[in-house]
């Protein structure tokens, strides 16, 4: 996790994910107080991520956040665009149950098959996806989950087979910093496999597997552009409580 000696960072309850050195996000800013203590902020977490050579950055505003004026010029002012409108939403998981026994497929750890599948697998399933693309490769996407999730990354890394034939990927775990919240680092389907309500079934299992991990609730999010997804997330009784806008800083994409 990042290194709590930064001046501002440090005073201020924000929730960062932390993949040195590949992403940084600040997906909750905290209670940030004025202008002037944002733009301190937005300051100290650049001379971080340079110091870091960290090559993806993020913020996360919610709606208020978003329509500060202030804050949009700032944002403007250290090279942030604007680069997706994510949907949040949430279930609660201490009811939650999922039928016993007749899924049509499988659920295989990365310890049970190899890392090069995985990312094989990860890679295909975010080919025609609706979410907004990502600036890192699969490969170095995977590198900054290991480096947030810490040792027991490998538990949350699972491939989904109809068969011998896979169909996608999920990636439950507790949120670091947390102690009951369960997400999904990533979930998504290969495209021939899409349409035919795979999705919801090995959504409906991952809640159950987050479950069985000690999540208390789920929190999941997806691109205001991705319908499928939104279904999905209605389908297994997930409720929208929040939208969110992701500026990405233009210099460090690659």
């Amino acid at each position: 996790m990042i290194e709590r000696k930064l001046e501002v960072l440090k005073t201020i309850d924000m929730k960062i994910l932390d993949g040195t050195p590949n992403y940084f996000v600040i997906e909750d800013i905290g209670q940030v107080s004025s202008s002037e203590h944002f733009e301190k902020l937005l300051q100290e977490m650049m001379d971080h991520v340079t110091e870091k050579g960290i090559q993806s950055v993020s913020i996360v505003l919610n709606e208020l956040e978003a329509a500060n004026i202030d804050y949009l010029e700032l944002l403007g002012a250290f090279d942030f665009w604007q680069q997706e409108t994510q949907y949040f939403y949430k279930r609660d998981l201490s009811s939650f149950n999922v039928d016993s026994g007749k899924e049509s497929f499988e659920i295989k750890s990365i310890e049970q098959t190899t890392a090069e599948l995985f990312i094989a697998v990860w890679q295909e399933t975010m080919k025609g996806s609706l979410n907004a693309s990502s600036t890192l490769s699969v490969e170095k996407e995977f590198i900054g989950m290991k480096s947030e999730l810490g040792l027991e990354y490998a538990k949350s890394c699972l491939i989904a087979f109809h068969g011998k034939n896979p169909i996608g990927i999920t990636m439950p775990h507790i949120e670091p910093g947390t102690v009951d919240e369960g997400r999904l680092f990533y979930f998504g389907l290969l495209p021939e496999y899409r349409g035919k309500g795979w999705g919801s079934a090995l959504h409906k299992l991952s809640l159950y597997l987050l479950k069985k991990m000690g999540a208390a609730y789920y929190i999941g999010a997806t691109g205001h552009k991705n319908i499928p997804m939104q279904r999905i997330f209605q389908a297994n009784g997930c409720q929208m409580f929040e939208q969110k806008f992701t500026y990405r800083l233009k210099r460090h994409s690659n």
